[in-house]
């Protein structure tokens, strides 16, 4: 079954393509599934900061996961948004994943911190006119790009898991974008249909991992490493987990895909 449903999404082609990075993006994906349930679980899920230079793929990254999970490839701009239109949209997003675009300076400053209370109270307030304040649930899981990281507060970027897609070797060898472009949507979604049925699957495993892998990173990282950090990559260590057995991916892009989480730990320590 996995190598079967492997083919189907054409894991192969992404791996290519994206590199352990991707894996990393990938079990992000998984997890943002059940976003609810972990956050239920664990008072949290993080959110996912994608970050590069014009040109590295992540229109092509975020069309391809998108399709995994049969949500039709869609961003939206924060340029020029108001608060009260960010969170209608946010609102509206139901369980999907809502990916924000992050293009250069807006006009209008964005205070990031409003976004705060989906990484772990699942519920976002939405304001009428007259004032009065709608509290709405919010059961997806939120995805931002950007080419730089975020200028926000660290009570934001601590709620973020960031991966950078800059390619350190512009002469790298990666296959066409047509093999991922032209996957479609309805073979894809073998990957968001098994992993839905797998609600009770991942969570137990988060159960069982996450405290391991938080008490992992807080002993090799130390005092330096902020304990929200410690859980979000916890969790995303877990749920890389998750996705290695659900593929069958064999123990060298694993074991990449681990040094992609644990240098977002280890960056969390360094003092800026």
């Amino acid at each position: 079954m996995q190598n079967n449903l492997k083919s189907v999404i054409r894991f192969k082609d992404f791996v290519a393509y994206f590199g352990p990075r991707g894996v990393v993006a990938m079990a992000w994906w998984l997890g943002a599934v059940h976003a609810a349930r972990i956050r239920q679980d664990h008072n949290s899920f993080p959110f996912l900061q994608i970050i590069g230079d014009a040109g590295v793929g992540k229109t092509l990254l975020l069309n391809y996961l998108q399709k995994l999970t049969a949500q039709v490839p869609y961003a939206y701009s924060l340029a020029h948004s108001t608060p009260a239109a960010r969170a209608r949209f946010v609102a509206s997003a139901e369980n999907r994943v809502v990916i924000c675009e992050q293009e250069g300076k807006s006009d209008e400053q964005i205070d990031w911190d409003e976004l705060k209370p989906l990484y772990s109270e699942g519920s976002f307030a939405v304001r009428s006119g007259d004032g009065h304040a709608e509290l709405l649930p919010f059961k997806g899981a939120l995805t931002i790009t950007a080419n730089q990281p975020l200028q926000c507060s660290d009570a934001v970027s601590s709620r973020m898991v960031t991966i950078n897609f800059s390619d350190d070797n512009p002469h790298a060898t990666r296959v066409r974008p047509d093999a991922l472009n032209d996957l479609k949507a309805e073979k894809a979604i073998a990957f968001g249909i098994k992993v839905a049925q797998s609600e009770e699957w991942v969570s137990s495993s988060l159960h069982a991992l996450v405290p391991a892998y938080q008490g992992q990173l807080t002993r090799k990282y130390g005092a330096s490493l902020s304990g929200r950090t410690a859980l979000n990559c916890a969790q995303l260590l877990a749920l890389l987990e998750v996705l290695c057995t659900l593929l069958s991916i064999p123990e060298g892009l694993r074991l990449e895909s681990r040094k992609v989480i644990n240098d977002i730990a280890f960056l969390d320590t360094i003092p800026y």
